[in-house]
């Protein structure tokens, strides 16, 4: 079966994504689809569906439900009379915190008291009045680092079992230019070389990519260049300059240009934003 992948972008001002309904209800009108990132969901007035490959999940007020990495899922009949909130966050803002930083953990929240500081978490997220206040900022970064605690303290299940959507046979191509990527984002990358690494024509690849990643094969490229440029500039005193060009950026200014693209930030922006 053929699953949707997306990217998410964080917020440029903390290192999550916030979805809130009915504010954001466009946000919610996706077929089954999956992603990287965990997702964290907190309901004030359900009942909200929750579609996953085996089973529908009916959230009433109050709870919360949680989706691991690559977790295929989508969301059924959202309208603007239901209020709940949909917490992204990347496994890679977690990673350092894991035993094996190579490893993308699952996890599975049980009801407890760790559970109810989550949903507090949740539930103050939805209320914020502005995601965007430079106060807010201040106490969301809180609240999710927060989140992040109680899920890697109390909730890792390696034994936990789902359908991943890298898993799909139609997703194999993608698996393998996703890593061939990973691997040789300073170098000087093609269309044609990539094609060619994964056996299709140019165009054919092209079209294959952007319907299994809801992006360009060159968009996606930038955005793994700049995740790593934000990286060193953020763990060394290396100039925008030097980052870029080390991280296959061809000039300074396509970094910048791309970092204002994805994140409405300039780098120094960003590795000052990281820093805090």
């Amino acid at each position: 079966m053929n699953y949707k992948r997306f990217l998410i972008e964080p917020s440029p001002n903390y290192a999550a994504k916030i979805f809130r309904c009915p504010q954001m209800i466009d946000n919610f009108n996706f077929t089954l689809h999956w992603h990287r990132d965990y997702e964290f969901i907190y309901v004030k007035k359900g009942p909200l569906k929750v579609q996953k490959i085996d089973s529908q999940i009916v959230l009433n007020d109050g709870d919360v439900y949680f989706m691991n990495s690559e977790e295929i899922h989508s969301y059924c009949d959202v309208t603007d009379d239901l209020q709940f909130v949909v917490v992204n966050i990347s496994p890679k803002i977690l990673k350092p915190y894991f035993e094996n930083p190579d490893e993308i953990l699952t996890f599975e929240i049980k009801k407890g008291d760790a559970c109810d500081k989550i949903a507090h978490s949740l539930k103050v997220l939805y209320e914020c009045e502005n995601l965007n206040d430079r106060l807010e900022i201040l106490r969301i970064k809180a609240i999710i680092n927060n989140i992040s605690y109680n899920l890697i303290k109390y909730y890792k299940n390696p034994d936990i079992s789902f359908v991943k959507g890298s898993d799909s046979d139609d997703f194999d191509c993608a698996k393998s230019a996703l890593k061939y990527m990973e691997e040789n984002y300073a170098s000087d990358i093609s269309l044609t070389e990539i094609a060619n690494y994964v056996g299709m024509t140019p165009a054919h690849f092209s079209k294959y990519f952007k319907d299994k990643n809801e992006m360009t094969f060159l968009k996606y490229l930038r955005r793994i260049r700049l995740d790593h440029a934000i990286k060193d500039l953020r763990d060394s005193e290396m100039s925008v300059k030097a980052a870029a060009l080390k991280n296959g950026f061809p000039n300074v200014n396509s970094l910048i240009l791309t970092c204002k693209e994805i994140y409405g930030r300039t780098p120094i922006e960003m590795k000052q934003f990281v820093r805090t």
